[in-house]
């Protein structure tokens, strides 16, 4: 098993620069295209993956207010979306998290697998995801001001 498990205020977000979330993701798709070509799998990445998306957007927390997602997952989240073909415009915080919260339903759903489109949709959602937090975190690093006593 990868470690994947790092925590940033004690929960792994897309934003995480210490998880390895890109690694994660394209685990997650790896096990959902298994399912799409009728092998078995044990989906512990998806289930990896729909937890960190709830702590990302505070889903398991109702009454919590969404006005304090952290920046940096938006950012992510709404990234790997545009780069989905299937876009649907996301205009307001509120349908991103509603959003998040259809992708973490359809994520924990998938227990045996069928080649509907829906699979196929999450295969790429995880791609998608997997390439904007490492894009993110590639930032993040470049901002980071560079240590004066390495050469």
């Amino acid at each position: 098993m990868i470690a994947t498990t790092t925590m940033q205020n004690g929960h792994v977000q897309l934003s995480s620069t210490d998880a390895n979330v890109p690694l994660l993701a394209i685990e997650a798709a790896n096990e959902i295209d298994e399912l799409i070509e009728g092998r078995e799998t044990t989906l512990d990445s998806v289930d990896r993956l729909a937890e960190v998306l709830k702590q990302s957007f505070r889903l398991n927390q109702p009454n919590e207010r969404h006005s304090f997602i952290d920046s940096g997952s938006v950012a992510v989240f709404s990234q790997a979306m545009d780069e989905l073909p299937a876009r649907q415009e996301v205009s307001t915080v509120k349908e991103l998290v509603q959003r998040a919260l259809k992708i973490v339903n359809t994520l924990e759903t998938y227990k045996t697998g069928s080649p509907d489109k829906s699979l196929r949709e999450m295969r790429d959602f995880c791609i998608a995801l997997a390439s904007a937090a490492t894009t993110y975190q590639q930032s993040i690093f470049e901002m980071r001001p560079s240590n004066p006593l390495r050469s």
